[in-house]
């Protein structure tokens, strides 16, 4: 239980480094090019609008791809003759929890993009203060939904440990593991011992 739990802190580490690592990628790079003084800020924000506004579509329509995705895990989970640890669940609930953040955060920003944000009379230091927020908004988004990436990639790993060789799986007890390889093993051992009993028949 203690190496399942590890490798869990272990997967969520590296989750968690990778989304902060695209985050800043994302962010310093677009700050980077577009350094804004605030009289280029509300041309350089009606450039960037776009990409953001794409970009956030695009993260809501991932996110509930990966929601769906993450029923149908549980249902199978659930359903499976083997007996998953909690860990396996810890893990989806996480992902479905960053997803439903990222989903709520890109509306979010998609609501507030969709202000008219060049026709306000304001001061044209209000125009940098946007532009660097709205990069923010969407570097963070962004790098959350790599996490999520990142999660779902151990995710599909260890279930395909699972279908490879389930006694030795970190996410199955090791007990239920055994009981159900040896009920395989028998089975089988009947299968054959019917095709037998046919071709001796026959």
């Amino acid at each position: 239980m203690s190496t399942d739990r590890s490798d869990r802190r272990d997967d969520v580490r590296v989750a968690a480094l990778g989304g902060v690592f695209a985050a800043v990628i994302g962010f310093g790079g677009m700050a980077i090019v577009g350094t804004a003084s605030p009289v280029e800020a509300r041309r350089l924000l009606d450039g960037v609008l776009p990409t953001v506004r794409f970009a956030a579509s695009a993260y809501i329509a991932g996110g509930a791809s990966v929601l769906a995705l993450m029923l149908t895990l549980l249902t199978f989970s659930i359903s499976h003759e083997l007996e998953f640890r909690p860990s396996h669940y810890h893990r989806i609930r996480d992902i479905a929890v960053m997803t439903t953040v990222v989903i709520g955060g890109s509306v979010m920003l998609l609501m507030f993009l969709s202000f008219p944000l060049g026709e306000a009379d304001v001061n044209r230091s209000w125009y940098q203060w946007v532009y660097y927020a709205v990069l923010l908004g969407g570097a963070v988004i962004g790098g959350v939904f790599i996490s999520i990436v990142l999660m779902l990639y151990y995710a599909i790993r260890g279930l395909i440990g699972v279908g490879q060789d389930p006694s030795s799986s970190a996410l199955i007890d090791s007990a239920d593991a055994e009981a159900g390889v040896e009920a395989e093993a028998e089975a089988l051992t009947e299968d054959d011992r019917d095709a037998e009993g046919e071709f001796v028949n026959s």
